[in-house]
């Protein structure tokens, strides 16, 4: 009935010159749309009122609505204006009446069965004014906390699916798509690994520990594949904490589905800008516009592709009540999300992640998949106790004490203290990797080791998108490579030799994933340097990086079955009291704020969701007149391509010294001493300088 009734309001005169001849009409379909409700022949309020709600909200939210669009009583300003609107549809009666004649026909067609339950009006007291009838009762409801069913899970339903429909029909999108089925035919495997057949075979939620490269992402989609529906139409996430990986996922795919590759869709951050880049990968090879482009990343948003990479920010979102988050639960229902490397989030996520794990499995009966190279044995007991796993699938500790890659090396004092070590790697003809625990530092050494050398590269978070890009197109190139933690995600490195400042267990392991990656070159050296730089203690826990020096020094040649022994040993106790507070916090406010969210009106707390990402986008004055020119040429996947990612805290105290200074719609970050960018080496922050320094301001 909603879907059937939720645009009759176009019929409206106003809204039909409006598209004859582009003037803006003023008012809402959906409300003169609300008021043939109660010609449906349904005697219960509450469905009625439901109906009511779903077209009265598929455009704008309540709070909108009550201040814009609310219908008022007589002799109150406002009560003309919707009885002229009214009037103007009465006025259209006779093809209102044509119009739910077709109810007949369309039910027969689409759901099999016939529907006669809308009268025509023939008067204009026939028509209710559903915004004060149905809208506010519910609306007082939230308010006296006298809710009903319409207030949870059934009115995120209607909500969710009358839009996800009302958007698909906007796309011009008629068909289904469905997830794969007999997804091992496009794998030729001569013969699957322990943990694929038992993924093939585990019914329900599954904890997955496996070192990288043993074939995880195939038991995932194994996984997917015996937990589907009979005709395979749960929707599968695929979620991922960074977006390269996400990236790189996202291009396995397409690479191996290549005949139903239009059934995976990928949501970050920076998912246009991606496409754009990479549109031969989805277009096979065929030009495409920027709009074209806009329109393959929306349908990932809209419940349409079966398969969706994204992060988790994407999935926590429509917890947060933000814009179009009953589309979003409703898509999640009965859903199978796979959650990879979940080891890799800070207390504050991983608290978010586990709380809304608990939900959806809970309330919106989703089956997850938890996969791992390494978890804490705490983590997995934080796991168990938000969701009953039932199966546990781990690598044979056979096979995980054959897979022995790398040597451990632990070196007295600091990486500048051992500069000579690394040089002599160099000379040796060694494909190097040294990776930094902060940006400054990463880019002290990159400078300190490019001297002389034509062929060293650095990586790190503070590289405008262009340059990040180029940077990686060339990264298996280099004989040096200096990185700091971008270098752990997901990108596809393969060095001969690290070394590294100290870190968490689970940090270094990561790392030292990035050398040796196939295990083919023998046992490849790893260096520690037992000493990090003052600022590390702002980055991990003293504590953890000190317990994991002392249990690697028991260790020279590592193989995959001891990793999880030295894990759980740097993490005996758990979360440390601090990030323990941390999480804590995060799961309680998670609560308030989702406990506190309703169908039909957009939360008010959608912005405490983006204090989740302490970032923000600025630009270079290197690169002011390229970014300001492709603004004004509206060339917005050109000006993104400029813009570098630093944190609100780095920007508040560029800004203190006025280095950082607002230009369209983003900031200027100015080149000076303190803060100085190159395609070389990235955007360089050194506030020490600051004091040295004045900006004189024409």
């Amino acid at each position: 009935m909603a879907i059937f009734l939720h645009d009759v309001g176009k019929i409206s005169n106003g809204f039909q010159k409006g598209l004859k001849d582009g003037t803006i009409w003023g008012y809402r379909h959906e409300i003169l749309s609300a008021t043939l409700v109660d010609k449906i022949d349904i005697s219960d309020f509450l469905y009625r009122q439901g109906i009511a709600l779903a077209i009265l909200t598929h455009h704008k939210n309540i709070a909108t609505l009550r201040e814009k669009y609310r219908t008022v009583p007589e002799h109150i300003p406002g009560h003309d204006l919707y009885i002229a609107e009214l009037q103007e549809f009465v006025d259209g009666k006779d093809i209102i009446g044509e119009f739910l004649q077709l109810q007949k026909e369309f039910s027969k067609k689409y759901l099999g069965y016939e529907i006669n339950k809308i009268s025509a009006p023939q008067f204009i007291d026939e028509f209710c004014d559903a915004y004060r009838k149905y809208l506010i009762p519910y609306k007082n409801g939230i308010v006296d906390d006298e809710t009903t069913k319409l207030h949870g899970v059934y009115g995120i339903f209607l909500k969710g699916l009358l839009t996800a429909c009302d958007h698909l029909a906007s796309a011009s999108e008629t068909t289904i798509l469905y997830a794969i089925r007999d997804i091992k035919r496009w794998f030729n495997f001569k013969e699957y690994r322990s943990i694929q057949n038992d993924a093939s075979v585990a019914v329900g939620n599954t904890l997955m520990v496996a070192p990288t490269g043993i074939g995880k992402t195939e038991a995932a989609l194994f996984w997917s594949e015996r937990n589907q529906n009979s005709v395979f139409g749960k929707r599968v996430f695929y979620v991922l904490p960074y977006r390269a990986s996400i990236n790189a996922m996202y291009k396995r795919m397409q690479d191996i589905f290549k005949t139903e590759k239009e059934k995976f869709g990928i949501i970050h951050g920076k998912t246009n800008y991606y496409l754009f880049k990479n549109f031969d990968l989805i277009c096979d090879g065929r030009n495409v516009t920027k709009e074209q482009i806009r329109n393959i990343s929306d349908l990932s948003k809209k419940i349409f592709r079966p398969y969706k990479i994204l992060t988790p920010f994407q999935l926590i979102k429509p917890f947060f009540g933000i814009k179009g988050f009953e589309q979003r639960f409703a898509e999640m229902s009965n859903s199978l999300i796979v959650f990879d490397e979940i080891h890799a989030y800070d207390p504050h996520t991983t608290a978010l992640i586990l709380e809304s794990m608990k939900i959806l499995h809970d309330i919106f009966n989703a089956r997850i998949l938890i996969m791992s190279a390494t978890t804490p044995h705490f983590l997995k007991e934080m796991i168990a106790a938000s969701l009953p796993i039932k199966n546990n699938i781990l690598v044979e500790k056979g096979i995980l004490k054959s897979i022995v890659r790398h040597n451990i090396r632990l070196l007295n004092g600091d990486i500048n203290s051992n500069v000579d070590k690394i040089e002599n790697c160099i000379d040796l003809n060694k494909k190097v990797l040294v990776v930094c625990n902060t940006v400054a530092h990463a880019q002290s050494i990159f400078h300190t080791l490019s001297d002389g050398q034509n062929n060293v590269g650095l990586i790190h978070g503070r590289f405008a998108l262009r340059d990040r890009e180029a940077i990686e197109r060339n990264i298996n190139s280099l004989d040096v490579l200096v990185g700091t933690q971008a270098i752990e995600v997901s990108l596809d490195l393969d060095f001969d030799v690290l070394f590294t400042e100290p870190a968490p267990m689970d940090a270094l392991i990561q790392r030292f994933g990035r050398v040796n990656r196939r295990g083919e070159k023998g046992i490849a050296p790893i260096y520690i340097f037992e000493r990090g730089s003052e600022v590390d203690k702002f980055i991990y826990d003293s504590k953890l990086v000190e317990k994991s020096l002392e249990a690697l020094k028991s260790v020279a040649d590592l193989n995959e079955n001891q990793i999880q022994d030295l894990v759980d040993f740097v993490y005996s106790e758990g979360y440390t009291e601090k990030d323990m507070r941390i999480f804590n916090r995060a799961r309680n406010a998670f609560l308030a704020v989702y406990e506190n969210i309703y169908p039909f009106d957009d939360s008010e707390y959608g912005g405490e969701l983006y204090k989740l990402i302490d970032s923000i986008e600025v630009v270079p004055e290197f690169y002011e007149n390229e970014y300001i020119n492709a603004i004004e040429s509206k060339d917005y996947f050109e000006a993104m391509s400029y813009v570098v990612s630093i944190s609100y805290q780095q920007l508040k105290r560029l800004e203190k010294y006025d280095l950082a200074i607002p230009c369209k719609d983003t900031y200027l970050i100015r080149q000076s001493p303190c803060s100085e960018y190159s395609k070389a080496e990235g955007l360089q922050i050194r506030m020490d300088k600051a004091k040295d320094y004045s900006f004189n301001i024409i």
